[in-house]
């Protein structure tokens, strides 16, 4: 096969990960699978072998024709050709997403498929070690950021393993890491029913606008808000207004988020 730089193609060849990924998916014969980027088909062989009935969505209509030859007619297997970002999965019901992520659109589908109405029960992910770490930064730690925000709003997160370049061709130029997401069940955990997400991702951002500033002045700054009014309602939200947001843990956003509504709103 020759690879496409501009798909951001890196497949896996390793088989010696598959059962770690088989495994934290929990999978299940019966299960339905959404697989972004089936590559090679390595992956999407061990889904059908565990039993899961696969849809592998897929950009490239050459490994489309590759993985239709290698897998003939397999009735558990369905290929969309189709880019996964615009791919509509709003008549899924019960489904996990299995994959090994392109890198380019690792971020943007990861908050695709959480802010959709009807979420995966799982996803079990393939990504860049740095993004894996990005998205289960603790607070405190300077690569959190609105990337984690945006994970940790709708689900809870795990690094399962780290993956080396070499198990990729053509090799990356960073290593990779298994990642477990997994939806709140119930939405209050997050925050999704104390707070509207469109405002709290507004904050967050506001928040982030700045990172090495203090909260106080990232906000201030671009919600164009006097530092008085900000700094009022950081103590409302009881949070340290000289903390930076990389500092501030997900309840306080979504206090600080209901306050500033409930300060604007008067």
């Amino acid at each position: 096969m020759r690879y496409k730089k501009s798909l951001g193609q890196n497949f896996l060849i390793n088989e010696s990960v598959l059962p770690e990924i088989i495994n934290a998916a929990e999978i299940k014969p019966g299960d339905v699978v959404i697989e972004v980027g089936p590559g090679l088909g390595i992956l999407t062989g061990a889904l059908l072998s565990a039993g899961a009935k696969v849809f592998a969505i897929e950009k490239d209509f050459d490994l489309i024709a590759y993985l239709t030859k290698k897998f003939g007619s397999n009735k558990n297997l369905k290929i969309v050709h189709q880019d996964a970002l615009f791919f509509d999965f709003s008549h899924f019901e019960r489904y996990k997403v299995v994959a090994n992520l392109p890198f380019n659109i690792a971020s943007p589908l990861i908050r695709k498929f959480l802010e959709s109405q009807n979420q995966p029960e799982l996803m079990v992910l393939m990504i860049q070690k740095e993004v894996a770490e990005k998205i289960t930064a603790k607070p405190g730690n300077r690569e959190r950021g609105i990337l984690t925000l945006s994970v940790e709003f709708y689900g809870s997160s795990e690094i399962i393993a780290t993956v080396p370049k070499t198990s990729f061709r053509p090799q990356p130029k960073v290593d990779a890491a298994i990642i477990k997401i997994e939806p709140y069940r119930d939405h209050r955990v997050g925050g999704l029913e104390q707070v509207e997400s469109k405002l709290f991702f507004r904050i967050v951002k506001a928040g982030f606008s700045a990172k090495r500033q203090q909260i106080h002045n990232s906000l201030a700054a671009t919600l164009r808000l006097p530092k008085d009014q900000v700094k009022d309602i950081l103590t409302r939200s009881s949070i340290d207004s000289t903390k930076r947001a990389e500092d501030l843990t997900l309840k306080d956003w979504v206090n600080l988020s209901k306050t500033f509504k409930s300060s604007t709103d008067n």
